[in-house]
């Protein structure tokens, strides 16, 4: 197992780009200069994709994601199944999906170490703080009430995409612990999906 207990997290800045509501977000470094990703979303009147690409939008292709159907309810159904995300660099789909009785807005994906991950909202009605584990003990985080965390099985931090709120161009910022830095690619695409509306 690596030694991460040395390492700082990784921190991302995506901005919207294009117009308010961003159908394209540039994702740049901690200098907030440097591009890292591209993303481009298309929609329908039935589901959503976007395409995630290295460096700019010319870069190569890390995933292509569709959500499930987004449309009506049909037949009383709520939940139309999963967001699959195509990864260059997993052989297999990923599947976001929410699990019966997960009514909170948390979705599970699996990593490509086959380990079970989710993103869950920290809102919370009273307060925002939530304790989670980073791997060497118990941490207390004041994350704001728009944040979603990514935590493993075990409850430990992954990554937390906190949401800009007063900002037009920003949408937000992505911090990934060292423990989830080898699949940072991963963490892009399915916090972008998790931004996606309709998702």
């Amino acid at each position: 197992m690596l030694n991460t207990s040395r390492e700082q997290p990784t921190t991302l800045h995506i901005y919207n780009f294009g117009s308010v509501f961003g159908n394209r977000k540039i994702i740049k470094g901690e200098d907030k200069t440097t591009t890292l990703y591209f993303m481009q979303n298309t929609r329908s009147s039935m589901h959503w994709t976007f395409d995630l690409h290295a460096d700019g939008s010319d870069g190569p292709l890390l995933c292509r994601a569709q959500s499930s159907y987004n449309g009506p309810p049909l037949l009383d159904e709520v939940n139309h199944g999963p967001t699959i995300l195509s990864m260059t660099g997993i052989r297999y789909p990923v599947k976001m999906e929410r699990k019966r009785g997960a009514f909170n807005g948390t979705v599970f994906f699996e990593g490509p170490d086959h380990k079970e991950y989710r993103w869950q909202t920290t809102a919370r009605l009273f307060s925002a703080a939530m304790e989670v584990r980073t791997g060497a003990g118990q941490t207390s985080q004041h994350l704001s009430r728009s944040s979603r965390q990514c935590l493993d099985a075990e409850d430990a931090l992954i990554a937390t995409y906190r949401v800009t709120s007063m900002s037009v161009t920003k949408d937000g910022v992505l911090v990934v612990q060292p423990s989830g830095k080898f699949m940072l690619d991963l963490l892009v695409a399915t916090s972008l999906a998790m931004r996606t509306p309709n998702n």
